[in-house]
Parts: structure tokens; sequence; C-alpha cells
């Protein structure tokens, strides 16, 4: 199986110093072309821009909500294909913390968890700074212009086109877990399609510890990075 990777990072900065006007952070997305023949792209360019924080602002007694960011995965096939993706944390150690304002459908609180909770790295001491959760907007995504189900799979399923369901359906959770694989189907049967071009409206929910967990005495930058691969059906 050919794989095509697209890493996404999210890059932001904690300052523990005083307040400063107009400084930003940002989310990099790369990718890595082979001879396969569909092609995942971001949208709205490379970066994605939360902002800096300064500790002094933030709670020291709950944990710290920053917010969500917009952005769309594409994925563009040479020819009629049926593709999935799967999500990978490659930071891990994210913290045990509630996300909030995290879906599209209004499952909003999406509580820690190791398959849909991504880590944004440690702080000096060693403290696990916060997490952010990936949604897809089950209601939106299209194959070639169309609005279609998004389904998902074990991702032990890779290779093969069985064991799909539609995707939280009858419930408004749509957080991406680290252990399946996303496509898209026909309302019924829950199959797999194929198409030349699929886009996943994809929200990105960001949040951190409390600052008394983190005890920051020193800038620290939140580095999270997930690796979404291309899978062929």
């Amino acid at each position: 199986m050919k794989k095509l990777l697209v890493a996404t990072t999210v890059a932001m900065a904690l300052s523990a110093t005083a307040h400063a006007a107009d400084s930003t952070a940002q989310l990099k997305v790369q990718g890595v072309l082979t001879n396969d023949a569909c092609t995942p792209s971001m949208s709205g360019g490379v970066t994605i821009d939360f902002g800096t924080y300064f500790v002094d602002t933030l709670s020291s007694t709950a944990t710290n909500q920053l917010g969500h960011k917009d952005t769309t995965l594409s994925i563009t096939c040479s020819s009629p294909t049926k593709v999935s993706w799967t999500i990978e944390d490659n930071v891990g150690g994210a913290a045990n913390i509630d996300i909030l304002s995290a879906g599209f459908s209004g499952g909003n609180v999406y509580s820690g968890s190791e398959t849909n909770h991504f880590g944004v790295g440690k702080t000096a001491g060693g403290v696990n700074i916060g997490a952010y959760a990936v949604s897809i907007n089950k209601n939106a995504s299209t194959a070639d212009g169309t609005t279609q189900k998004v389904i998902d799979s074990i991702n032990t399923n890779t290779d093969a086109v069985e064991g799909w369901t539609k995707f939280f359906e009858a419930t408004v959770y749509d957080y991406a877990e680290t252990d399946e694989q996303y496509s898209l189907s026909l309302a019924n049967p829950t199959q797999p399609i194929a198409f030349t071009n699929a886009v996943f409206p994809l929200r990105i929910a960001l949040a951190v510890e409390k600052t008394s967990t983190l005890a920051i005495t020193d800038d620290t930058p939140i580095a999270g990075q997930a690796t979404i691969t291309l899978h062929y059906l």
C-alpha cells in the first residue's frame, strides 16, 4: 500500500513576559509527494494563526480554552478513486483536559481521550501543556461537488472495503480519532465511493492546562504535529 503524507504542525508560544501586540503563532502544513494518483492539500495557505497568549492573562484554576480555527482537507485524484484517510498524532502526551468549541454539530465538549486528543508538547518541567482536537464537518463534506455521508472504519481495515459505518450517525459529535479511517459514501449502502475530488471541512480546537499546573517561567512553545495518510481501497 502506497501512502501520501501531509504533516500539520500546531506551533504556538506561551509568553511569561509583558503584553505585546500582534504576536502570532503558526500551524504549518507540509507534504510528501509520491507517484500515487491522489494528492491531499490544506486550504488557507500553510499557516493557521492562534496568536500568542500571555501567562498572566490565563486562568490558574481552570483549563484555558484557546478557541478554534477552521481549515479544509481536499483530496484530488487524477481519476475516480476509492480512498480513505487516517490521522496520527506524532507528538503524544495530550493533557487529560476538556476541549470546548471543538465540534461543528453541537458536541462542543470533548473530554480527554488518547484517540481524539492530540499532544502539543511539554513544559521544561515535563508537564503536558495541553491538547487539540480535530473535527470533521459531517454535514458539509463533498465528493465531486455533491454533499455525501462521511463514513468511518477501524483503521485495521485499511485495505478492505468492509466494516464501514456512518460517522457519528444520530449524535452531535464529529471528532476525528487516531484509530479510525474516513471516507465518503452515498446514503446507502455504507461503502466508500470513487471520486476525483473530495473536501472535508476540519476544525482545530486548542486548550492548555491551568497555569498553576504548567508552572511556566520562560517562553514555552506549543508544538503539536499530526500526519494525515491516504489509503487506497
